[in-house]
């Protein structure tokens, strides 16, 4: 994976990063979809379905939260909270360019997913190397990792079940976490743990769910299910003009759109628009809609 992120940060400067990073194509929408607290199956239902009483999308503009510092020890990074509750809480992350963020450790189960800029990772004694936007993290409980900067202004979505901010403490050179295995790093742990997003192959939900109203150019690509901490990862793309059927998922859900734009409405209500970056809180169950607004005539495969 070391070796895999220089070569594809190359390839990808060279295309052009915008379409590239998370698996989308010009005119496509693509939504980051992080399901927890739940089994995340996904269900179409009736488009008359009621929400439970008392429930309602929480739409949130990161970058209209309020800026929180991580601190003193790590003086180029601030978070923008968009959703917290017992287990489970989502953030946008903003590390400033040229900063660096001294070796750290973490307090607990950490996932984290590159949307801008390249964030430079500084192995003590050896070249560096750059993880690129579409770069997904592990970070399991008690690993190390940096010193890192950013080489352009990084922002990331970041999940945790940890209830305290920030995540990490500052870690003493040299430390190496006691989840790490021997003879590796923080740096080289996570390095080997992460996923470029862009890699992994589209599944057409039409194929996935067969026979239940699901339409050519809706697909999805599965980042990570893990079972202990109850979390599934997933991309959806969404080709110009197309509409899911009305659905819902079995737990939390965070929606937060990589690229293009999306309108996202409550089963019978009116739909809201999201572009780059913003996001949406879909609570356990909560039946919804989401379409691309981009018009184009595109037929859709179930894998590519």
């Amino acid at each position: 994976m070391r070796r895999t992120l220089v070569f594809i940060l190359a390839a990808f400067s060279t295309a052009g990063l915008a379409p590239a990073q998370f698996g989308g194509r010009v005119g496509d929408t693509v939504l980051y979809m992080f399901s927890t607290k739940g089994a995340a199956d996904i269900s179409v239902v009736p488009a008359n379905t009621a929400n439970p009483a008392g429930t309602a999308l929480q739409i949130r503009d990161p970058f209209q939260q309020t800026v929180e510092p991580f601190g003193p020890d790590f003086p180029g990074e601030s978070r923008r909270l968009l959703h917290t509750e017992a287990s489970d809480n989502f953030m946008m992350i903003v590390q400033r360019e040229g900063i660096v963020s001294e070796h750290q450790q973490f307090q607990e189960d950490t996932r984290a997913l590159i949307i801008k800029g390249i964030l430079r990772l500084l192995p003590p004694g050896r070249a560096p190397i750059d993880a690129p936007a579409g770069f997904y993290s592990t970070f399991p409980k008690g690993v190390d990792f940096g010193p890192n900067f950013p080489l352009l202004e990084e922002l990331s979505f970041l999940w945790t079940p940890f209830p305290n901010f920030p995540v990490i403490l500052r870690a003493a050179d040299g430390f190496v976490g006691p989840v790490v295995p021997a003879g590796q790093i923080g740096i080289d742990y996570v390095v080997d743990l992460g996923k470029f997003v862009a890699l992994i192959p589209w599944v057409g939900l039409r194929t996935t769910y067969p026979g239940v109203g699901w339409p050519d150019g809706v697909d999805a690509k599965l980042v990570e299910k893990d079972t202990r901490l109850g979390i599934t990862v997933r991309e959806v793309r969404i080709r110009g003009g197309r509409q899911t059927p009305t659905f819902r998922v079995n737990a939390n859900t965070h929606l937060a759109v990589l690229q293009g734009s999306v309108q996202i409405a409550a089963a019978g209500g009116q739909p809201t628009t999201l572009n780059q970056f913003q996001y949406a809180f879909v609570p356990n169950n909560f039946a919804i809609t989401l379409t691309n607004p981009k018009k184009l005539n595109v037929v859709s495969t179930t894998g590519q």
